[in-house]
């Protein structure tokens, strides 16, 4: 059979010596019979200079980019060369959270970096890696291969780090974003623990209240934490450069103090309380903190959520209300629009302030998708069988995890017509009370009163497989991962916070050691 010409007719000037071109495709097989494709002609994409290719491709989104690497040598090499998939993959989070994951990397020096992958690279390519340190894009390169290592994964190997006791119920575990610090928050005290040298864990600070400690966590640096109590105060504390913690500020509510939040980039941070009010405090260049604004809201405060790039607020009131307040021209907050029967919480605000999720007592979880026209709109509803008990959108905004009484917990996938469809039910065998995604939205860990937390990865066919499950005597309160992906972080109802690290059994190591060079859509 004479070969196919891929010319369609139409006349090219010959290339130039020197300047590439696309190779001879291999023969294959169509309708049973053997074709062997010749393309005679150059692509005028690939007379253009280096940097004119580069700039173009950039353009491009994480799927294109894969799909692009897989037509001919020369476009895979400035694809690899380019380290575009990485950049394009990283493109994906919202600017606040591409300055969150730099900052995770950047509190690493380069032991650190190396102890971070070693639980799912091998030393070559670690070092690899690690040789690329001062370039622009390091950052998105070394998250995108190690966010691909561990999606390689299928299963994980679990590593005890170490058990902290309390005498009462740990309310919350966080990890700092280095890894290094962490604080509990139990009975009328928050404690706060460092790493040392020898990996041991040691109490390096103690925050004492009047009454229960709610929440406690850290700031982006990780040099502040705060905590929430029910003795109506808020404190916050600071590292001092010998290792130690000090009091830096206390912020009085008239009533007690529901919820503690950092902003981003850690300068402010937000209250809250039922007494009808909500504080913004600001770090002056002194270190101190100052009251910044108050929103004295018509109603009993239940729960306030920042966006992300905290231009967005969200606060739920007694009356089933939730309002939505936006930045004005001098930083004050200017009311947008309210959303009326939301039962139970705002739950979350994606990332790229496009969409809110709520729940309600009869078992639904209702989803807010913002128009271009500023409106709200609800977009989906998810329902289980019972109420709810937290919703979290994933870091890309593509995924929602929604948790119940129902002993479930339920993904659900943005579509491209903007609906919500069902990926995958996670069961337990008691009621779940959390579930919270990985920085790159490709893990879950859910916490459920069976006494495990289990650990869901999301496969390249979009399937959800499980990788790992973290059991405690009791019910599992809380689960959350580190900044880094690193660690999972559990709390259980056997009054015990738990640091588990995650690696790679041996046959998984070696099969992706070996896979680590292709360009594939891994990470779709």
């Amino acid at each position: 059979m004479d070969p196919v010409n891929s010319n369609s007719g139409i006349d090219l000037p010959s290339p130039t010596p020197g300047q590439p071109q696309l190779e001879e495709a291999s023969t294959v097989v169509s309708a049973g019979r053997e074709v062997s494709v010749y393309i005679q002609n150059q692509s005028p994409f690939l007379c253009l200079p280096y940097e004119i290719k580069s700039m173009i491709i950039r353009y491009l989104g994480f799927r294109e980019i894969t799909r692009l690497a897989k037509v001919c040598r020369h476009l895979r090499d400035l694809v690899e060369n380019d380290k575009a998939v990485a950049r394009a993959w990283y493109r994906r989070f919202p600017s606040p959270h591409q300055y969150q994951l730099k900052a995770m990397i950047a509190k690493k020096d380069e032991q650190q970096l190396r102890d971070w992958l070693a639980p799912f690279a091998n030393k070559d390519t670690v070092e690899s890696l690690l040789k690329q340190r001062e370039s622009t894009y390091f950052p998105a390169q070394l998250l995108f291969t190690n966010s691909k290592l561990m999606s390689q994964c299928k299963k994980f190997k679990l590593v005890k780090k170490t058990e902290i006791t309390h005498l009462d119920q740990v309310n919350a575990a966080t990890l700092s974003i280095d890894g290094r610090h962490l604080v509990t928050a139990s009975d009328t005290t928050a404690k706060i623990f460092g790493q040392e040298a020898d990996g041991s864990w040691e109490l390096q600070g103690t925050i004492s209240h009047n009454n229960w400690v709610i929440s406690a966590s850290f700031s982006l640096d990780g040099r502040h934490v705060v905590t929430a109590s029910l003795d109506h105060t808020a404190k916050i504390y600071g590292q001092e450069d010998n290792g130690s913690w000090k009091e830096k500020a206390i912020i009085p509510h008239i009533e007690q103090v529901t919820s503690a939040t950092f902003s981003a980039d850690g300068r402010r941070l937000m209250t809250v309380g039922p007494d009808h009010r909500v504080k913004f405090f600001g770090q002056g260049d002194n270190g101190s903190w100052e009251l910044e604004d108050t929103i004295y809201h018509t109603s009993q405060v239940n729960s306030a959520r920042f966006s992300f790039d905290e231009s967005l607020l969200a606060i739920h009131d007694i009356n089933a209300v939730v309002t939505i307040y936006g930045k004005g021209t001098v930083g004050s907050w200017v009311k947008k629009t309210t959303l009326q029967g939301i039962q139970f919480a705002i739950a979350d605000i994606s990332a790229d302030n496009c969409h809110l999720v709520t729940t309600n007592w009869d078992g639904s979880a209702k989803i807010y998708s913002q128009k271009a026209s500023a409106s709200w709109q609800e977009t989906a509803c998810i329902s289980h069988v019972r109420w709810l008990t937290s919703a979290n959108f994933s870091a890309d905004c593509l995924h929602v995890v929604i948790t119940s009484n129902d002993n479930t917990a339920k993904i659900s996938r943005l579509q491209a017509d903007g609906s919500w469809q069902k990926e995958a039910s996670i069961p337990h065998k008691r009621r779940v009370l959390s579930a919270t995604f990985s920085a790159d939205g490709r893990l879950v860990v859910t916490a459920s009163e069976d006494g495990t937390a289990k650990v869901f990865g999301l496969q390249t066919d979009g399937a959800w497989l499980e990788k790992a499950t973290i059991r405690h005597k009791k019910g599992v309160l809380s689960a959350d991962f580190s900044p880094d992906d690193r660690y999972v972080v559990t709390v259980g109802n056997d009054y015990s916070a738990r640091i588990t690290e995650l690696w790679k059994d041996d046959d998984d190591r070696m099969r992706v050691t070996r896979r680590l060079p292709e360009v594939s859509c891994l990470l779709s």
